[in-house]
C-alpha cells in the first residue's frame, strides 16, 4: 500500500454553533488524505460541499437511529477521491451509553477504502465513544469508564469477524486508556494533549492485529482555533 495521511478531528459542529466549514476543510485537504470526522451534527450539505471543491469524497452514514429525533452519530469519512474508491460503509450503533449521550448515537462508522494504484483495501473504524458528563467528569468517571469498556468489547465482538484487512481504528475515544483487545496500543510519538481544556489525549489511532498491520512511520498534534479538541495526524 502507497504511503499516506490519515486525521482525526472532532469538529464541535452543534446547530447552535457556526464552524467555519470551508477554512476547517482548507486545512484538513492541505495535511491529509483521509479524514475521521466526529460531532458533525448539522450542515452536512455545506460540508460535502466544501470537500467535493477539492476534489475530495465526504460519506456520513446513511442511516442513523437516535432517540427523541434530536442528533446521529455526528460520524464522518472523507478523502481523497484520485487515491481511494469507497467499498462499503456501515454504522454500528454502541448498545450502551449513559447522560446526554442518550440522545445521540454513539457507535462506530465502519467504512472499507480501495487505494485506486495498488487496489488494497483498508478498512477505517470511526469512532466517538462515551463522554465523561459535563459535571464533575471525574467524578462519575466510575460510570463513564465502564460505558467505554462494554463499547470497545462490542467493536472488537463485531469486527473480529469480518475478513482480515489492513485496518486503523480511530476517533475521539474521551479516555487516554486503550480498551480495544486485539490492537497494538495507541500509536503516538509525543505526549501532547488533544484535548486542552482538560490536559489529556483523547484522540487517538491504533491497528489491528488481526489483519496486516498498518506501519505508523510519522505523528502529529495539531492545535487549531476551531473546535475543543485538536486534529491529529498519523502518516502510515
Amino acid at each position: 500500500m502507497d504511503p499516506f495521511t490519515i486525521c482525526t478531528y472532532n469538529t464541535r459542529c452543534f446547530p447552535w454553533t457556526d464552524p467555519a466549514i470551508k477554512e476547517i476543510v482548507g486545512w484538513l485537504v492541505k495535511h491529509s488524505d483521509i479524514v475521521a470526522l466526529q460531532e458533525i451534527w448539522c450542515r452536512h450539505a455545506a460540508w460535502a460541499a466544501a470537500f467535493t471543491a477539492h476534489g475530495w469524497h465526504f460519506l456520513r452514514p446513511a442511516r442513523e437511529a437516535h432517540m427523541a429525533s434530536v442528533f446521529g452519530s455526528g460520524l464522518a469519512v472523507a478523502w481523497r477521491s484520485r487515491d481511494w474508491q469507497l467499498s462499503e460503509s456501515r454504522l454500528y450503533p454502541y448498545l450502551q451509553s449513559s447522560g446526554i449521550d442518550m440522545l445521540v448515537t454513539k457507535g462506530w462508522f465502519h467504512v472499507v477504502l480501495r487505494q485506486r494504484r495498488t487496489q488494497r483495501p483498508l478498512r477505517i473504524l470511526n469512532t466517538h465513544m462515551q463522554a465523561d458528563f459535563d459535571v464533575a467528569g471525574e467524578y462519575f468517571r466510575y460510570i463513564t469508564e465502564p460505558i467505554r469498556i462494554a463499547q470497545a468489547q462490542q467493536l472488537v465482538a463485531v469486527e473480529r469477524g469480518l475478513p482480515p484487512m489492513p485496518t486503523l481504528l480511530l476517533g475521539d475515544m474521551n479516555t487516554e486508556d486503550c480498551w480495544f483487545p486485539g490492537t497494538v496500543g495507541w500509536m503516538r510519538a509525543t505526549h501532547e494533549h488533544t484535548f486542552p481544556e482538560s490536559g489529556q489525549i483523547l484522540d487517538h489511532c491504533t491497528t489491528w492485529t488481526a489483519g496486516p498491520p498498518c506501519e505508523f512511520v510519522d505523528h502529529a498534534v495539531h492545535p487549531l482555533m476551531w473546535s475543543d479538541h485538536c486534529a491529529v495526524t498519523w502518516r502510515i
